[in-house]
């Protein structure tokens, strides 16, 4: 697994309505990764997903929690055909929680550095006056011991049928990508001005 030291925030959206809700206890594996998706407008770069991103999905925030429609970039896999893939793992629904295959590659003492601009980057996506520490009560402790002892995603049962593949291609728009590089003061930000 490569190091992660920039995540991006990329917003993303089926294609046809939203065949997620059925598929929540299944891993979710994105394939045909040398593809690129389709797009709500021009976009001057093209789609890359690395591991350790975050991807969401605005259409599946139902109102359960911050986080739903949130997912971090796995390590990448091979399918047995020989296919590249990336797994979309779980990240929580009241607050965000780390996978466990992202923890045993991270120093937990980067975790804030990496991520909380890119968690915060989430958050505004739904109002512009959010931030994690809001999910914490603005308790300084609460927030320091989130960061200190990071809640890791437990599989609470055996996943609930065969992995989900998710064409890049023929089943996700991309909306904007938030380049982890604007986090940590560069300006790199793609968008397309939509409205979510």
């Amino acid at each position: 697994m490569q190091p992660i030291t920039e995540p991006s925030v990329h917003l993303l959206d089926f294609r046809d309505g939203n065949p997620a809700y059925d598929r929540f206890d299944v891993l979710w594996l994105l394939v045909d990764l040398d593809k690129q998706p389709m797009t709500v407008s021009d976009q001057s770069e093209d789609f890359r997903l690395a591991e350790g991103d975050l991807v969401v999905f605005p259409s599946l925030l139902s109102g359960a929690g911050e986080f739903e429609a949130m997912r971090f970039v796995g390590p990448k896999m091979t399918l047995t055909n020989g296919e590249s893939t990336l797994p979309l793992l779980t990240a929580g629904i009241e607050f965000p929680e780390f996978p466990s295959i992202l923890i045993q590659h991270l120093d937990i003492s980067s975790l804030q550095d990496i991520y909380e601009a890119p968690f915060n980057a989430v958050l505004q996506q739904q109002s512009s006056k959010h931030n994690l520490r809001d999910i914490f009560s603005s308790d300084e402790e609460a927030y320091n011991q989130f960061w200190d002892d990071p809640p890791v995603a437990r599989r609470r049962g055996p996943p609930g049928g065969d992995p989900w593949l998710i064409s890049l291609e023929e089943c996700i728009i991309w909306i904007k990508t938030l380049d982890g590089k604007s986090f940590h003061g560069g300006l790199n930000v793609k968008t397309d001005n939509v409205e979510l």
